[in-house]
Formats: structure tokens, sequence, C-alpha cells
């Protein structure tokens, strides 16, 4: 006789496509990311030693919901938390999508790595 195989599955978490994920935000929803994006630039307007390592620690922070890692990161998070209170209106799913759309440009325009600001240079361009 053969015993019965309890089969185990995994808890099923729906992950978003990114390119689906960018494609509905900037239809949709472009002030949200407009609304991060400031945060960030304004932030680094008045701390000059943000770079793109700090916005990528911040958004990931932000995203997950954990305490930051460094003094930057807390202030950018801080600006980034000061600009959801304004924007109740936007559900928390929305917030976090856009929060990851935003942490995809970080990675498309820049390494991230320490002193790295290619991220911050294409996006002063768009942001007033």
């Amino acid at each position: 006789m053969s015993k019965n195989k309890i089969i185990r599955r995994r808890k099923f978490e729906r992950q978003e496509n990114p390119g689906k994920m960018l494609k509905h935000m900037t239809r949709d929803h472009i002030d949200v990311l407009q609304n991060i994006e400031f945060s960030i630039v304004s932030t680094f307007r008045r701390c000059p030693d943000i770079d793109d390592r700090v916005i990528t620690s911040a958004l990931k922070t932000a995203i997950a919901d954990t305490e930051p890692v460094d003094k930057l990161s807390t202030l950018l998070i801080n600006e980034i938390e000061c600009i959801r209170q304004t924007r109740l209106d936007v559900p928390d799913n929305i917030w976090k999508n856009g929060l990851k759309v935003v942490l995809e440009s970080v990675h498309t325009h820049s390494n991230a790595q320490p002193g790295d600001r290619d991220y911050l240079n294409f996006v002063l361009h768009y942001v007033v």
C-alpha cells in the first residue's frame, strides 16, 4: 500500500509585474509619483549629502515598513511620511506601489553605490 502524501503549498503572494505597475501608476496615479519624487528632491536640496544609495535604502525601508538604518534615510523617510499624511485620500496599496515604481526608477538610472547621484540628476530636471 502506498501512503498518501501530504502536499504542503507555500502561501501564494501575488506579485505585480513591474512593467504593468509602472504603466498603471503613470497612467492613473502620476500625482502620487510626483509627490514621492518631490519629497526626495526637497530633502536633497536641504541636505546635499543624500545620494542614490540613501534613497534606495529609504524607499526599501518605507515599502517594508521597517526601521531606517541611518540618519539620512531617517530624514528622507520622515519627509516621505509628511507627504503621505497630506495624501490620505490615496489608498495604502497605491502609495506602496508608487514607492516601488520610484525605487525601480532609481535602479534604472543608478547603481546606487555610495556617492552616486545619477537618479537625482535625472529627477531634478522634472521636479521644480
